[in-house]
């Protein structure tokens, strides 16, 4: 009985903590600038290091 309370606990934390680290993303529409900053938070690592080296093309 109290395996089974545990492991029910655990899996409400687990679902709880999934939920709360995933983000919506701002409506464009009602707010731009808030829809911007939330896409240039959400960028690719590569698409920052790419925006940041200074390579040109011969």
């Amino acid at each position: 009985m109290k395996l089974t309370r545990t492991n029910l606990w655990l899996a409400a934390v687990a679902a709880l903590s999934l939920t709360a680290s995933c983000s919506q993303a701002p409506d464009a529409e009602k707010d731009p600038m808030a829809d911007a900053a939330y896409k240039r938070e959400h960028r690719a690592e590569g698409y920052r290091e790419a925006q940041r080296s200074n390579v040109t093309r011969q």
